[in-house]
């Protein structure tokens, strides 16, 4: 019986795998932080989106 092929991730997916990491991590210190560090890690949060946003902004395609 031959084993099923599965789809090899694109190299977009390994590109942003990382950030995807790196956010999910983000959210798992966020859930279990104190109330003084909470707002530094929301506004950590924060702008790595804002960074995520503003270069998935800039490389669309024009039109």
């Amino acid at each position: 019986m031959p084993r099923p092929s599965f789809p090899t991730p694109g190299p977009l997916l390994r590109q942003e795998l990382p950030w995807l990491l790196a956010e999910v991590v983000l959210l798992v210190i966020l859930f279990n932080a104190n109330a003084p560090e909470l707002w530094f890690w929301l506004v950590v949060l924060l702008v790595l989106l804002g960074y995520r946003l503003e270069r998935w902004w800039s490389s669309r395609p024009p039109g």
